[in-house]
């Protein structure tokens, strides 16, 4: 039985399964091609993962919880690089502070983004400077809430006519959906196999 309040147990267990899964990679056609961070880092002898409530004023994804990211720019290398930039500009997490450790199977969401996320262990505390205009709020949920399953439901959305199995994560007064749902899904059941 693997302890994933232990950060460095959890970082170990995460390599390991990506290390050996094969990657679900999907062409990117249409879609504008976006990553995001998800951070994990250790506090009060527990893993959490950092999630960023969107502000009203962002383009896409208006007051929505989400992992930091964004679309791929002109100047980025990379999808990689790309993450780290959009994290470093909406909450302020030095790239040279985040060891990434994974890259999970791309995504694409109802609204034409073609998304790679990537596991990042961050140090904690951290001086964290929100860009007002992006990010409202850091809301930082246990790894152990996540994993339990009275805090997830399934429900179903439409848009632009069609119907999308959506996974909710509620903790305290916030609700995490959408692909960041779907990400974090995918991520919290390949931890459950393993465990």
């Amino acid at each position: 039985m693997y302890d994933l309040n232990n950060l460095d147990v959890c970082r170990n267990l995460i390599r390991s399964i990506y290390d050996k899964h094969d990657k679900r990679r999907i062409e990117t056609g249409s879609q504008i091609p976006a990553s995001v961070l998800i951070p994990f880092f250790e506090k009060d002898g527990q893993t959490f993962i950092l999630f960023a409530k969107r502000t009203q004023t962002v383009r896409h994804h208006k007051g929505q919880i989400s992992f930091p990211g964004g679309a791929l720019d002109g100047i980025d290398k990379d999808l990689l690089h790309a993450a780290l930039r959009e994290t470093e500009e909406e909450i302020g997490i030095k790239k040279d502070n985040v060891d990434v450790i994974a890259e999970l199977d791309d995504m694409v969401t109802p609204t034409n983004f073609h998304v790679t996320p990537f596991v990042g262990i961050i140090p904690y505390p951290y001086e964290f400077n929100l860009n007002p205009h992006e990010t409202a709020e850091l809301i930082e949920i246990p790894l152990s809430h996540l994993l339990n399953n009275q805090y997830h439901r399934l429900g179903y959305r439409r848009f632009l006519n069609r119907t999308y199995e959506i996974h909710y994560y509620d903790y305290k007064e916030h609700t995490v959906w959408g692909v960041t749902g779907l990400i974090l899904f995918e991520l919290l059941e390949k931890l459950r196999t393993a465990l």
